[in-house]
């Protein structure tokens, strides 16, 4: 999947993501990030969490976050345009090819990348005249209607993680969304 240059500049413990946009030409995300002990880095942003129903923060190694907010914001700007959905349309591509490629999506790949999303549309909205980030009320919008996407277009493909507890603590698993909805 096509995607935009990017660069990362580092100062003290935050990360500029630059991400070169055809349209809104140098596009900035500053993110905190944590210096791994094998050197990688990893970034922290705020996403919401199926599991636990509430935003909370979330890490994402340096190299999938970057690659993947250069590929939202490619999708956004080609999807762009007269009696296009760009939003539906960036994410069915970037939902899509995460199901050709893994063969399910988890809720936390879900969230994370409902999470970029609106990280790219709020850095591109300071790049416009009249541009202004999304409010918790859009934020919480987003959520819903994404959600409700792939609900009706990726169901089949929707896993949730659940957790029981064993003597070694919690241990994570996998439920298809279709079987939970069954339970309910």
């Amino acid at each position: 999947m096509s995607s935009y240059d990017y660069n990362i500049t580092y100062s003290g413990n935050q990360a500029t993501l630059i991400v070169h946009t055809l349209r809104h030409g140098d596009v900035r995300l500053v993110f905190d990030y944590l210096q791994m002990p094998d050197g990688s880095k990893s970034y922290h942003y705020d996403c919401f969490n199926l599991s636990v129903r509430q935003e909370m923060q979330a890490l994402s190694d340096e190299e999938e976050l970057a690659h993947d907010i250069s590929t939202i914001m490619y999708l956004y700007e080609n999807f762009s345009g007269p009696n296009q959905d760009f939003l539906i349309d960036t994410f069915d591509t970037v939902i899509s090819n995460h199901i050709r490629q893994f063969g399910r999506l988890i809720d936390t790949d879900l969230c994370s990348t409902i999470a970029y999303m609106g990280l790219c549309l709020n850095a591109m909205a300071e790049k416009e005249p009249n541009g202004e980030p999304m409010t918790q009320e859009g934020k919480n919008r987003l959520l819903n209607v994404l959600f409700a996407r792939t609900e009706e277009k990726f169901g089949d493909y929707f896993y949730l993680t659940r957790y029981s507890r064993t003597p070694m603590g919690l241990r994570p698993y996998l439920v298809s969304f279709n079987d939970f909805k069954k339970n309910l």
